[in-house]
């Protein structure tokens, strides 16, 4: 599947729709190109470096080999909802990057989850 280069709709086409960490609604835009609502709620996405860091300082903590460092870092760059700063969240980042890495390290999710800020 190709990467949708997304471009938000004009204001006045927006949709009035809930605010996912309240109880409040707004107008969200929305790409005119696949119809992907944009969030916009206060759980942001967060780009990649800043999971390459958390990788990095679990790395250092735990010694994983550069083998295991580098096919995380293959695959969460490689994800196309991972990168995808339009449309999702950073609680369904961090999923799917504890996914990622007990896919390659014998390491549990409350562990994981220490690292993230």
């Amino acid at each position: 599947m190709e990467k949708c280069s997304h471009q938000s709709c004009s204001k006045e086409k927006q949709e009035w729709l809930p605010i996912f960490d309240c109880n409040d609604i707004a107008r969200h835009p929305w790409c005119v190109h696949c119809g992907v609502v944009k969030n916009i709620s206060g759980d942001r996405f967060y780009k990649l470096g800043y999971w390459m860091n958390v990788l990095s300082k679990i790395a250092n903590r735990y010694s994983l080999k550069q083998v295991q460092k580098r096919n995380i870092a293959k695959e969460l760059a490689s994800h196309e909802l991972f990168n995808d700063d339009y449309c999702i969240d950073c609680s369904a980042q961090k999923t799917i990057f504890i996914n990622i890495v007990k896919r390659y390290c014998k390491l549990n999710t409350n562990c994981i989850e220490s690292f993230i800020y």
